[in-house]
């Protein structure tokens, strides 16, 4: 699977028919990050959600209406690939201290 294709699987824009962004955006937005695909996927969602922002909610023509797509649940999985960015960036390490203590009564002074 290319960056592209991962960057579309993680924003949910998958439908070849019907796609909200071009190719080239996607490849501009891989570019822009340093081909990190969590945040372009980031850009790219965020991209989308502006624009579906912009549209009305709901039209009609005669019998034919279309509603957008909602925004909060867009906001929703933004959160979520933020989130899991996150997670990637500030893996916690785990650190051993050897001391040479054998006993902590010293503590106990700051309290006194």
């Amino acid at each position: 699977m290319t960056n592209e294709e991962q960057v579309r699987l993680n924003i949910g824009d998958t439908d070849p028919d019907e796609k909200y962004l071009a190719d080239s955006t996607i490849t501009f937005l891989l570019q822009e990050n340093g081909n990190n695909i969590l945040d372009a996927s980031i850009d790219a969602l965020t991209a989308i959600i502006n624009q579906i922002a912009l549209q009305p909610e709901r039209w009609r023509i005669g019998d034919a209406s279309e509603s957008r797509a909602d925004v909060d649940q867009l906001e929703n999985r933004l959160q979520d690939l933020k989130n899991k960015r996150d997670s990637q960036k500030y893996k916690a390490v785990p650190i051993l201290l050897h001391t040479d203590r054998t006993d902590w009564d010293d503590l106990d002074k700051i309290f006194d």
